[in-house]
């Protein structure tokens, strides 16, 4: 699969999830329920995505899809941790740094090349998106991927990465202004990440 399929694949499985979740409000109950139902939806309709293949060590295999990779921050940490990560298996190596026969880093894996990366968010609040959960944990996942983004530009990083920041509302209650949050994010990606958004329609009495 190529990214652009990879995209459409992702897009369709969200949307699929979502008419799972409203027929089985029950069915997410926490950011790792949403993690893995989409882990899963995306092994089971792309198996491609699941299926091992080459790495840039000799007869080592591995998939393209994985949960929760490190990526090291400015100060060369590894505190950037996305959800989920499609990767380009070619560039990945358990045996020493990618591109170089050097020890590994501490995280005991390597990889470079183009990757999608998934910011989940699982709002369960019955007050719904309110604008403090704009202005904390959505804003704070997006100022996270452009630091990773900036950090990769910095280094002349000849590769592409592109995030989905996946975000789904347990009620359909939103503020006013996530519409608008909505759309200038969506506006200002230039391409490099999109905002999702769905919701399991959950009423209280």
């Amino acid at each position: 699969m190529n990214k652009d399929d990879i995209k459409v694949a992702i897009e369709a499985a969200i949307i699929q999830i979502e008419v799972d979740y409203q027929r089985a409000q029950g069915m997410i109950l926490t950011e790792d329920d949403l993690m893995s139902i989409i882990f899963q939806k995306l092994c089971n309709n792309y198996p491609e995505l699941s299926t091992p293949k080459p790495t840039e060590d000799e007869r080592i295999l591995a998939p393209m899809l994985h949960t929760e990779l490190s990526w090291y921050d400015k100060r060369g940490k590894l505190t950037i941790k996305p959800d989920i990560t499609i990767l380009d298996t070619r560039y990945l190596s358990i045996l020493h740094k990618s591109g170089e026969k050097v020890n590994l880093p501490r995280k005991e894996y390597s990889f470079r090349g183009d990757a999608i990366l998934m910011e989940l968010k699982f709002i369960r609040s019955r007050k719904g998106i309110t604008k403090t959960t704009i202005n904390g944990p959505l804003k704070n996942d997006i100022e996270k991927i452009k630091r990773l983004f900036l950090r990769l530009e910095e280094q002349g990083a000849p590769y592409d990465l592109f995030c989905y920041f996946i975000v789904f509302n347990k009620t359909d209650i939103k503020c006013p202004e996530f519409g608008e949050f909505l759309r200038l994010t969506n506006n200002e990606a230039a391409g490099r990440y999109k905002m999702l958004y769905a919701s399991g329609r959950v009423g209280f009495i």
